[in-house]
C-alpha cells in the first residue's frame, strides 16, 4: 500500500492511503432497493460482510450511496479499479456480491485490471460514452474491450487491440 502527502487549502498537510479501487451500490435513491416501488432488495449487509470478511478495506474502498444511473437497469454497482471501470446492473442476490468480491480478489491477485470473468459478464454494462466514441476514432481506452486481453500504448494511453 502506498500513501501519498496532501496538502489541503489552509496549508495543512494530510497523509492519504491510496487504494486500488473502490466499490460503489445505489441504494435507497429512487429504484435501487426499493421494493415499495416494485424493484428488487438490495442485499446491502452482503456487500459489508464480503468487504470485512477479505480484509479489503485497505485495497478496495466501498461505498453505499445514491444514484449511479440507469434507473431501468436498477440494483446498479460501479466497481474502479486501477483507473478502469466496471457497471454491474441488476445485484440483488448475495451470490452475485460474492462472484464480485471474487473478481476484486482475482485482481488482486494479479496485480492489474482483468477483464471481468464470464458468470459476471451478463451483469456488466458500459454506462459512459467515450468508449463507443474512442471506437469511432479508433482512439480506444484501456476500459472499451472488458472482454478482451489489452495492450496499452504508454505514449498514447490507449490500447492497441
Amino acid at each position: 500500500m502506498t500513501s501519498i502527502k496532501v496538502t489541503q487549502p489552509d496549508g495543512r498537510t494530510v497523509d492519504i492511503l491510496q487504494r486500488r479501487g473502490h466499490l460503489s451500490y445505489c441504494y435507497g435513491a429512487c429504484c435501487c432497493g426499493r421494493i415499495d416501488r416494485g424493484y428488487a432488495a438490495v442485499p446491502v449487509d452482503a456487500y459489508k460482510e464480503e468487504w470485512i470478511k477479505r480484509k479489503l478495506r485497505k485495497v478496495v474502498h466501498l461505498t453505499k450511496g445514491g444514484c449511479l444511473g440507469p434507473c431501468a437497469l436498477a440494483n446498479v454497482a460501479s466497481l474502479e479499479f486501477d483507473g478502469q471501470s466496471v457497471f454491474f446492473q441488476s445485484i440483488s442476490q448475495p451470490s452475485q456480491i460474492r462472484m464480485i468480491f471474487d473478481y476484486i480478489e482475482a485482481m488482486v491477485r494479479a496485480d492489474r485490471f482483468l477483464a471481468p470473468p464470464p458468470e459476471l459478464t451478463a451483469f456488466t454494462f458500459d454506462y459512459y460514452d467515450w468508449n463507443s466514441r474512442a471506437r469511432q476514432t479508433g482512439n480506444v481506452p484501456p476500459s472499451a474491450a472488458l472482454g478482451s486481453e489489452r495492450e496499452v500504448d504508454a505514449d498514447a494511453g490507449f490500447d492497441r487491440t
